[in-house]
């Protein structure tokens, strides 16, 4: 998926920089994650979980999300990052360039999606999903302060305390 935003105009004069899907409907999105484990992230050769333009989760049966970043200039000098995701094809992850894989040691069986949501200034911007495991732990990828960049939360570490805002600032949607 080429990362992209639309931004709605709501009713109140604000705008909604809305969750990009490609792939899935978002009303089936739950239920397509739900109860599969997540095996593997894949994020490009020189790339980090601190830093990546790009990830792949790679779930059972042969089912992959990627997750991408789109920055858009809304007020003044402001970037907001939003949140891409797209439903692959296996043969279509197979196919591109060399990447690093973070492993997770045990079974993560997904329970629950959510977006991270900032809001302030007239701006809703989707800026990221959360997944939650069967066993308490999440993941999750969020737009940074890097324009384009994600930060990855892996499911043995701590929520950060700051993404591309001050974390106090995120509100968490289900996705049903």
């Amino acid at each position: 998926m080429k990362p992209y935003t639309t931004i709605e105009q709501r009713p109140d004069g604000g705008h909604y920089f809305p969750l990009q899907l490609q792939g899935v409907e978002l009303g089936k999105l739950a239920a397509l994650l739900r109860g599969r484990r997540l095996l593997a992230c894949k994020v490009p050769k020189m790339q980090t979980a601190r830093s990546a333009w790009q990830v792949i989760l790679i779930f059972d049966p042969d089912m992959y999300l990627e997750l991408t970043s789109s920055s858009t200039v809304a007020q003044g000098w402001d970037d907001f990052g939003t949140i891409n995701v797209e439903v692959l094809a296996g043969a279509a992850v197979e196919s591109m360039f060399e990447r690093e894989n973070l492993q997770f040691p045990e079974v993560l069986v997904v329970v629950r999606a959510e977006i991270v949501r900032w809001q302030g200034g007239g701006l809703i911007v989707d800026s990221g999903i959360r997944l939650h495991f069967a066993d308490g732990r999440t993941f999750s990828a969020v737009a940074s302060d890097v324009p384009g960049a994600l930060l990855l939360t892996m499911p043995e570490e701590a929520a950060p305390t700051s993404w591309q805002f001050p974390a106090s600032e995120y509100s968490f949607v289900a996705i049903e």
